[in-house]
């Protein structure tokens, strides 16, 4: 019989502790191990950041951080604060929590300036550890191309969502991009200098395989975009859906030239819904209504549309839009095509 003034113990609810908790509890037992494995978790992403001279993260996205405890784990493995992405110590650490959470990396977050070696490394292992991945960023101060350059030869590994967030530098050449195949490929541009340094070419367009393509300050002419339609309508980019891109002040005669084309009025109004999809980067359109406009029509029936916007506030820049209208019944492309809001 319990004394009436004993306090009788609560059980500890071990299995509501946040992440990083259960991964300092994880190298207490093994059978804590088992237990994390076996629990249903609420999905969490493990995003890896790699900054310039700092040891990336390593973690699922809900709050789990580097405590002082962790860092004792990493140095029992065999590790040390400080280790570089993509080093044995560190792709053991990370290899340990993908297999705690049963997850695979879901997002990578790389800064520019990150070493060329350090990137290599990373990008070898991420090869051989999985075949593809939901988002990654590189974003930073960009002032030459071996970083991007690299990053482009040596990852084998599909990206579905792929975004940078660059400041350029007047000296950058074209981005190597090689053939740029993904779901969604999100360019934005911080900064731009006069003349916008070239850093993307027609070519890598025309070889893309991309759904949405939204890039930002560009140094695309109206010949250039000609060139981009034209490529459209005889099969180049098969899947794309939105193409988007700010560019220079241009003649449209130049944009239309050679090209067949049913001038819509402006009473018609289209809207565009991409699929809905989960991915770690903010996307760039959720919705875009497109008002007039040029149809032009691919060999096998698909119709697009594309119009040049600009705006009284920024003088001298232009933003050209097309989105490719799916295939739908005859009915439903007339209801759609009247008037639809």
């Amino acid at each position: 019989m319990n004394h009436p003034n004993m306090e009788v113990s609560q059980p500890f609810p071990i299995l509501k502790l946040p992440f990083v908790a259960l991964v300092d509890l994880s190298f207490t037992s093994k059978r804590l191990v088992t237990i994390i494995k076996s629990i249903p978790l609420a999905d969490p992403e493990i995003i890896l950041v790699a900054r310039p001279d700092e040891q990336p993260s390593f973690f699922p996205e809900e709050g789990l951080t580097t405590t002082e405890d962790v860092q004792k784990m990493i140095e029992y493995m065999g590790g040390k604060q400080g280790t570089e992405m993509g080093s044995e110590h560190s792709n053991v650490f990370t290899e340990y929590i993908c297999a705690l959470y049963r997850k695979d990396i879901f997002a990578l977050q790389i800064n520019v300036n990150t070493s060329v070696p350090v990137l290599t490394s990373c990008l070898e292992w991420m090869n051989d550890r999985q075949p593809d991945l939901n988002s990654c960023l590189i974003s930073g101060d960009c002032n030459c191309n071996e970083m991007i350059d690299q990053f482009f030869k040596k990852r084998e590994f599909s990206i579905r969502q792929l975004c940078l967030h660059l400041k350029l530098s007047p000296e950058i050449k074209p981005f190597n991009f090689r053939i740029l195949e993904t779901e969604e490929f999100v360019v934005r541009t911080m900064d731009v200098t006069d003349p916008i340094p070239n850093w993307i070419t027609v070519d890598s367009v025309l070889t893309s395989n991309c759904i949405i393509m939204y890039i930002g300050a560009s140094p695309f002419t109206g010949t250039d975009l000609n060139r981009i339609v034209k490529g459209w309508i005889n099969g180049n980019n098969p899947r794309m859906e939105f193409f988007y891109v700010v560019v220079k002040q241009f003649n449209l005669r130049s944009l239309l030239d050679g090209i067949e084309f049913e001038k819509r009025e402006t009473t018609v109004k289209r809207i565009y819904i991409p699929e809905d999809k989960h991915f770690e980067i903010k996307r760039p359109i959720t919705k875009r209504t497109i008002v007039g406009g040029y149809d032009i029509r691919r060999s096998d029936g698909t119709v697009a549309t594309f119009k040049v916007l600009h705006r009284p506030q920024n003088q001298g820049v232009l933003w050209f839009v097309m989105v490719v209208w799916k295939k739908i019944e005859k009915k439903s492309r007339e209801n759609l095509w009247n008037n639809y809001e």
